[in-house]
């Protein structure tokens, strides 16, 4: 009995500094890089969202999830997500693509804006504008969630083409 106090008393103290040893850790960066029209058809347009992400963290990071609500001149088109989990190795960079649909719906908001500006920059020879924004959580190392968000523009430089 005498012995088991203090063996219990040494592996309690070994706990408390294995667990004082245990870093914590910053979480990853995510910056949208870029929002594009991949695609424009009768019944959608496809959205690519690039994502550049940084882990300040000596041990690499798995990002299990990347979703992301993607908003294109004020008129929600859905959900961007992650294809298939990645891993954001060490001190080290990693980008992703999402991908999004946008609906009928939305395409037809989306295409009528575009179309009258399109009519209005038709002398202009001016590229047009097109506001996105973009804003969701990535899911990493199992279940930490990190937010963010942005907003900015991309440019349509060719005339818009007509739905199929």
């Amino acid at each position: 009995m005498k012995f088991a106090q203090p063996m219990v008393a040494m592996i309690g103290v070994a706990v408390l500094a294995a667990c004082a040893d245990t870093p914590r850790l910053s979480p990853p960066r995510i910056a949208v890089d870029s929002v594009r029209l991949e695609r424009i058809t009768s019944t959608e347009a496809r959205f690519g969202v690039n994502l550049n992400l940084s882990n300040p963290n000596a041990r690499e990071i798995a990002v299990d999830a990347i979703d992301a609500n993607v908003t294109i001149d004020d008129v929600p088109v859905g959900t961007a997500t992650l294809r298939s989990p990645l891993r954001l190795p060490a001190n080290g960079n990693a980008s992703a693509t999402l991908e999004t649909r946008a609906g009928l719906a939305a395409v037809l908001r989306i295409g009528a804006d575009l179309a009258q500006r399109a009519q209005e920059q038709k002398s202009s020879g001016q590229a047009m504008r097109i506001r996105y924004a973009v804003a969701g959580s990535a899911t990493v190392d199992g279940g930490w969630s990190i937010p963010f968000s942005r907003s900015g523009d991309f440019w349509i430089n060719a005339p818009i083409p007509a739905p199929r």
